[in-house]
C-alpha cells in the first residue's frame, strides 16, 4: 500500500511514524511546496519519498494534514486522481462542504473531536435501543495549527441542533462542568463555533438534540462573550487532550444515559485515527464508499475502536470497564 502525506506539522509529522510502523505501507510519499525543506526533516528515511507539488498523485490514499488553506488544494488533486482521502481538519466551513460533496470518498474531520469522538457517538447510540440525544465536548490542541483553529473557534457563535432545526448560541455561553478521564479531570465547557454539531447531524439525523462544548479558560471566554479583541495571550499546545461523549435515550422500558471518553497525546490519538481510516477506505466495505464520510461511518464501531486499541487509543465508558 502506497500513502501520500500532505502536510508535517505535529500531527503529520507523527502520522508518518504511525504509517511507517504499519507493515501493510510500502511507501509513504510526502508532498510539498518545498521539498527540500520536507526531505530535510524526514531525514532520508527508509520507505520515504519526497515528492513536489506538480508530481500527479500516485497512492492508494491521501492523508492531508495541512492547514485549512491547504487542505482544499490537497483534496482536489486527490479527487481529481480519482485516490480517497482523509481530511485532518476541524474547520466547520471546511467540513460543512466536505459532506456534502460526491466524488472518491473523503474521510471528513478526522482530528480527536470529531473523528474520534464520531467512532465514540456510533459506538455509544448502538448500547441504546433509541437515542434522543448525543452531545459532545472535548479539552485541549495539539500544533500550532490547531491553538490557531481553537483561538478562531472560541470567539466565533456556536450551533445546536434542537427539535428539527439549527440554534445559534453566543460564544462562550452555556458554562457546563464535565468531567474528563484522569489527569485531564473537570473542565468548565462552552459553546463555540465546533464542527461536532455537523459530523453528528451527517450520521445520525434522526436525533432530537445534538450540541458540542469545548473547554476555554477566562482568557479565552471574556472577549468572546463581549466581542472584544483577543487578549494577546496566545495558548500554548496542551499535548494532553480529552473529549466525552453523552448518549442519551431509551433501553428496554426506562431511558439511560451511556458516557464515553477519552484522555490520549493527541497527535498520536489524531495519527491512529487517520491510519485506521485509511485502513477501512482500502477495505472491501470502504471501496463503496463515495464523497464525504465521517470516521463513524467507516464500517462497525466495535472494529474501529478494536484497529484503535491496537494502535494504543483506549476508549472508556464511566461506570464500565474500558471499551477496547
Amino acid at each position: 500500500m502506497i500513502v501520500e502525506l500532505a502536510g508535517l506539522g505535529a500531527v503529520g509529522r507523527r502520522l508518518l511514524s504511525e504509517l511507517l510502523s504499519t507493515p501493510e505501507v510500502e511507501l509513504v510519499r510526502v508532498r510539498s511546496r518545498r521539498p527540500e525543506v520536507a526531505a530535510a526533516q524526514v531525514g532520508g528515511a527508509d520507505r520515504v519519498e519526497v515528492v513536489g507539488p506538480e508530481v500527479p498523485v500516485a497512492a492508494d490514499w491521501v492523508a492531508v494534514a495541512t492547514e485549512v488553506g491547504g487542505q482544499r488544494t490537497a483534496l482536489r488533486r486527490a479527487a481529481a486522481a480519482g485516490v480517497p482521502a482523509v481530511s485532518v481538519c476541524d474547520d466547520p466551513a471546511l467540513v460543512e462542504e466536505l459532506l456534502g460533496g460526491s466524488g472518491p470518498p473523503v474521510v471528513v474531520g478526522a482530528t480527536f473531536s470529531p473523528g474520534l469522538t464520531d467512532v465514540m457517538a456510533v459506538h455509544a447510540a448502538s448500547l441504546l435501543d433509541e437515542v434522543t440525544e448525543l452531545h459532545v465536548a472535548r479539552h485541549g490542541a495539539g500544533g500550532s495549527a490547531c491553538v490557531e483553529a481553537r483561538s478562531r473557534a472560541v470567539r466565533r457563535e456556536g450551533r445546536v441542533w434542537r427539535e428539527g432545526a439549527w440554534e445559534q448560541r453566543p460564544a462562550g455561553s452555556g458554562r457546563e462542568l464535565w468531567f474528563f478521564p484522569s489527569p485531564v479531570d473537570g473542565r468548565d465547557t462552552y459553546r463555540a463555533d465546533l464542527a461536532e454539531v455537523l459530523t453528528l447531524r451527517a450520521v445520525h439525523p434522526k436525533v432530537d438534540r445534538l450540541s458540542a462544548r469545548i473547554s476555554m479558560t477566562r482568557w479565552e471566554r471574556m472577549p468572546a462573550m463581549f466581542g472584544a479583541p483577543s487578549i494577546p495571550r496566545r495558548s500554548k499546545p496542551a499535548g494532553m487532550g480529552g473529549a466525552l461523549v453523552e448518549a442519551r435515550g431509551r433501553r428496554g422500558a426506562g431511558t439511560e444515559t451511556v458516557v464515553l471518553g477519552v484522555v490520549d497525546r493527541l497527535e498520536g490519538a489524531v495519527a491512529a485515527l487517520v491510519a485506521v481510516c485509511g485502513e477501512r477506505l482500502m477495505s472491501r466495505e470502504g471501496r463503496t464508499l463515495g464523497g464525504g464520510v465521517t470516521a463513524g461511518e467507516l464500517g462497525s464501531s466495535v472494529a474501529m475502536l478494536d484497529s484503535l486499541g491496537r494502535r494504543g487509543v483506549t476508549i472508556a465508558r464511566f461506570g464500565e470497564p474500558d471499551v477496547t
